[in-house]
C-alpha cells in the first residue's frame, strides 16, 4: 500500500500535464487584480476630479450671479445718486420761485390797496402820496434782511428762470417724476438683494447637474448617490447691506461723481440754501438721504413797508382825510413756508435709500461655499471593507457610506481701479474709506474670484490683509450639511445605509486643514 502511494506521488511529480493552466490562472489573476487596482485608483482619481470641477464651476457661477447683483446695484446706486441731485436741485429752484412768485402777488395786493385807497380823493392822486416798498421807496423788497430788489428785478428773474425751465410750474412734473424713480429704485434694489440666494442656489444646482453624472460602476454602490450643500447668507439685506444715512450723503454723491467734478461738499453742488434754508433731515425717524425745507428759517423772507394818504379838494385846497401806514405788508412778511405755496410734495425729497455693502460682506456673509458628495464606487471597497483611503482619506466622509466629497468657494470682487481694466485683479477685502474711492457699490465693475478655503471665511481688509484662517472651521461646518440631492437618491448623509460588504470608515478630523487644504 505504501509502494503504490509512493509511486502515484512519484508519478503525479513527474506529469507536466496542466501546469499551463495553474500558471496561466496566477498570470491572469495578478493582471486582473493589477488592472483592477489601476482602474479602481483611476476612477477614483476621475471621481475627485469630476468633483472639484463641478464644485468649482458652481461656486464661480454663483459668484457670477452675486457680481451681477452688486453691479446692478451699483449702476441704480449711481442712477439714483444723479436724480438726488437733479431732484434737490429742482425743489430749491421750485421753492425760490414759488416764494418770488407769491411775494410779487402779496405786493401787488397791497400796492393796489395802497393805490385805491389813494385813488378815492379828489385831488393829488398817485405817488408820492402812496408808497409800496421798503424805507418809503415805491417798488423796493427787503430780501433776508439784506437784499434790496426792486420788483422789476424779481419780475425778471422769474422770468429768466422760466425761459431756462427752472419755473416752478414746469419744475412741478419733473419733481414728481424723480420723486417716482428714487422710490422705484428704493425697491428694485431690495428686491435684487432679497431675490440673491434664491437665484444663487438655482444656479449652483444647475451647474452641478450639467458637470455631474451616474457611471455605469454606481449601480454596484447603489446609485452615485450625489448630493450637494450650499453655504450662503440667507438675508443679505440685513446682514450683508445697509443703507446710507444723512451723514453719508456726501459719500452718496460720489456714486455719480457729482463731488470729484463739482467740489468737495455738498454745498458746492447744491449752491447757496444748502444747510442754511434747505438741510439734511428726515421727515420721518429712519435711514436714507433726504432734505428739506427748514421751516422757520429766517431766509426766504421778502418785506416792505407801505403808505397811502386820501386828499380831498376843499376852498382852501388838498387837505389830507385819511392814511394808511404800517412797516409790513398787509398779510406779514412772505415767507418761503408761508401756508400758501407751502407743499409738502415739493418741499421734502423723497428719501433716497441706496443699499452699499457692509464689512461681512467680505468674510463669512458674502462668501458662497458649495460642497459636493457622491458614494466612492471603488470595487476593491466590496472585497476589502474597512481599509483606508490613503492620501484620499481627507476628501471622504465618514458615517459608514464612503462618500468622496469636495469643497469650494467664491465671491464677488471688485475692480480697484474701475476707469481702468483690472487684469483679473479683483478686490475681495473691504476698504473702510468713502473718501473719493469709488468701490463700495460706485463702480459696476464686479466680478466673480474663486478663494482659498483658508481665506473664505477669514477676515479681509484693504490691501489684503487677513485676520485668521476659515478651511478646518469650512469643511467642519459643510461636513454636517444639509446636503441636497442632485439626482440617484439623496436625503442627509448616512441615512442610505452602505453598500454591501463596504465597511464604515474612521471619524475624520479636519482640524489641521489649513496644512493641507489647497483647493
Amino acid at each position: 500500500m505504501l509502494k503504490a502511494a509512493n509511486r502515484a506521488a512519484v508519478r503525479l511529480w513527474q506529469d507536466e500535464s496542466g501546469v499551463v493552466l495553474a500558471v496561466s490562472t496566477i498570470v491572469f489573476l495578478t493582471l486582473f487584480m493589477m488592472a483592477s487596482a489601476i482602474f479602481s485608483g483611476g476612477e477614483k482619481i476621475r471621481c475627485r476630479i469630476e468633483l472639484q470641477n463641478a464644485a468649482d464651476a458652481a461656486a464661480y457661477s454663483a459668484a457670477v450671479v452675486q457680481a451681477d447683483t452688486l453691479s446692478r446695484v451699483a449702476a441704480v446706486n449711481r442712477a439714483m445718486s444723479w436724480t438726488y441731485v437733479q431732484m434737490v436741485r429742482m425743489e430749491m429752484d421750485y421753492i425760490v420761485d414759488k416764494w418770488l412768485w407769491l411775494t410779487l402777488k402779496r405786493w401787488n395786493e397791497d400796492n393796489r390797496v395802497m393805490r385805491n385807497f389813494n385813488r378815492t380823493g379828489t385831488c393829488h392822486i398817485g405817488l408820492p402820496y402812496y408808497s409800496t416798498g421798503k424805507g418809503g421807496v415805491h417798488k423796493r423788497i427787503l430780501l433776508n434782511k439784506k437784499h434790496y430788489v426792486t420788483k422789476e428785478e424779481i419780475e425778471s428773474a422769474r422770468k429768466t428762470a422760466a425761459k431756462n425751465g427752472r419755473n416752478y410750474s414746469i419744475l412741478a412734473p419733473k419733481i414728481d417724476q424723480c420723486r417716482e424713480r428714487v422710490s422705484a429704485m428704493n425697491e428694485k434694489e431690495r428686491e435684487m438683494i432679497n431675490k440673491l440666494p434664491q437665484r444663487a442656489r438655482k444656479t449652483v444646482e444647475e451647474t452641478l447637474r450639467a458637470n455631474t453624472a451616474d457611471t455605469w460602476n454606481d449601480g454596484f454602490a447603489g446609485g452615485g448617490g450625489l448630493m450637494y450643500a450650499l453655504k450662503q447668507e440667507e438675508q443679505p439685506l440685513d446682514k450683508n447691506f445697509r443703507v446710507l444715512e444723512l451723514d453719508d450723503e456726501e459719500d452718496f454723491l460720489r456714486h455719480s461723481d457729482y463731488i470729484p467734478k463739482e467740489g468737495k461738499n455738498a454745498k458746492l453742488i447744491f449752491k447757496n440754501g444748502t444747510d442754511d434754508w434747505f438741510v439734511k433731515e428726515y421727515k420721518d425717524k429712519g435711514p436714507g438721504v433726504q432734505r428739506q425745507y427748514k421751516r422757520g428759517h429766517p431766509i426766504l423772507v421778502a418785506e416792505w413797508d407801505y403808505k397811502s394818504t386820501k386828499w380831498v379838494q376843499t376852498k382852501k385846497g388838498c387837505v389830507k382825510i385819511g392814511q394808511i401806514e404800517d412797516k409790513e405788508p398787509l398779510k406779514g412778511p412772505v415767507k418761503g413756508d408761508d401756508n400758501e405755496i407751502y407743499d409738502e410734495q415739493y418741499y421734502i425729497t423723497e428719501n433716497a435709500r441706496p443699499q452699499v455693502l457692509r464689512e461681512e460682506f467680505f468674510a463669512k456673509g458674502g462668501s458662497l461655499v458649495v460642497g459636493l458628495t457622491r458614494r466612492m464606487n471603488n470595487p476593491f471597497k466590496f472585497m476589502f471593507p474597512g481599509q483606508g483611503e490613503g492620501v484620499m482619506k481627507p476628501f471622504t466622509l465618514d458615517g459608514g457610506n464612503r462618500y468622496m466629497w469636495t469643497v469650494s468657494a467664491a465671491l464677488a470682487g471688485y475692480n480697484p481701479k474701475p476707469r481702468e481694466d483690472a487684469k483679473g485683479r479683483y478686490e475681495v477685502t473691504y476698504e473702510d474709506n468713502s473718501q473719493d474711492k469709488l468701490w463700495n457699490l460706485k463702480t459696476s465693475d464686479w466680478d466673480a474670484v474663486l478663494l482659498p478655503l483658508h481665506r473664505a471665511w477669514a477676515k479681509g481688509t484693504a490691501g489684503r490683509k487677513w485676520q485668521g484662517e476659515t478651511a478646518g472651521q469650512i469643511l467642519d461646518e459643510m461636513k454636517g450639511g444639509p446636503w441636497q440631492p442632485l439626482y440617484g437618491g439623496g436625503g442627509a448623509l448616512g441615512t442610505q445605509g452602505a453598500p454591501k460588504l463596504m465597511g464604515g470608515g474612521g471619524e475624520v478630523s479636519y482640524g489641521g486643514a489649513e496644512a493641507w487644504v489647497l483647493h
